[in-house]
């Protein structure tokens, strides 16, 4: 997993921005979300009850389908015609999986081995020609969601009112107790031209851990310097 290139949350009280540079990065690690964020940038303002944040994304895949993932043919076992479906890679399986039994319930649908299945279909050779061009998964789509969850579970509580906007890679997010204004709004986007603009900071990016990692590498740190001093 590559480091974040940039980690800042500012607040005009220092405490409470070292607090909560310590939840985001929390959240972040529990919906495993480091590997997706490149830079993420937040500041906070207690007395103002605003929450704002500009995060820039790692490259998310295209939509997965299932040729992405497997070779889709025929094949016949017991005088009855399959779909049959050659997995080559195994990363999207649950997804492919989930897709299957919707589309023709459990009950047809057949693991033979790790790396086949096969599917009882009507017309096997219809299914089989259409099947290899089916979305299964959309990891943009989800990635959309689970920003969303990371920025509802770093706000302040009561901070319901919110704003967002997602694409290009780019995930801008605000929050506050009361109506967001268009200073704001503007604030948030320049905010984000400054992240774009920005040189990585290399003493960032060993902050994305979380409290509890970071305090037992701390700790790990701090022995084998005393160790190297003996």
């Amino acid at each position: 997993m590559e480091p974040l290139e940039i980690f800042k949350v500012t607040s005009p009280v220092e405490s409470e921005a070292a607090v909560y540079h310590d939840i985001i990065a929390d959240v972040m690690s529990d919906l495993r979300l480091a590997s997706a964020i490149g830079r993420i940038t937040v500041e906070i303002y207690p007395a103002g009850s605003l929450f704002m944040m500009a995060a820039m994304l790692r490259d998310v895949e295209m939509p997965i389908r299932i040729s992405d993932m497997a070779a889709v043919d025929t094949a016949y076992e017991g005088g009855e015609g399959y779909v049959k479906i050659t997995i080559e890679r195994e990363k999207y399986m649950p997804e492919l999986t989930r897709y299957l039994w919707e589309r023709y319930t459990p009950a047809n649908v057949t693991q033979a081995d790790r790396w086949t299945i096969l599917v009882r279909a009507d017309d096997p050779a219809e299914e089989a020609a259409a099947l290899p061009t089916h979305i299964i998964a959309n990891p943009s789509q989800n990635l959309h969601s689970d920003m969303i969850e990371f920025s509802i579970r770093c706000v302040p509580e009561g901070f319901r009112v919110r704003y967002h906007t997602f694409g290009n890679n780019e995930f801008m997010f605000i929050a506050s107790e009361d109506i967001i204004e268009t200073t704001q709004l503007k604030h948030a986007e320049k905010m984000m031209e400054k992240l774009r603009a920005a040189k990585p900071d290399v003493t960032e990016t060993k902050t994305a851990d979380g409290k509890g990692k970071r305090e037992a590498r701390n700790k790990e740190e701090t022995f084998e310097r005393n160790r190297e001093e003996q």
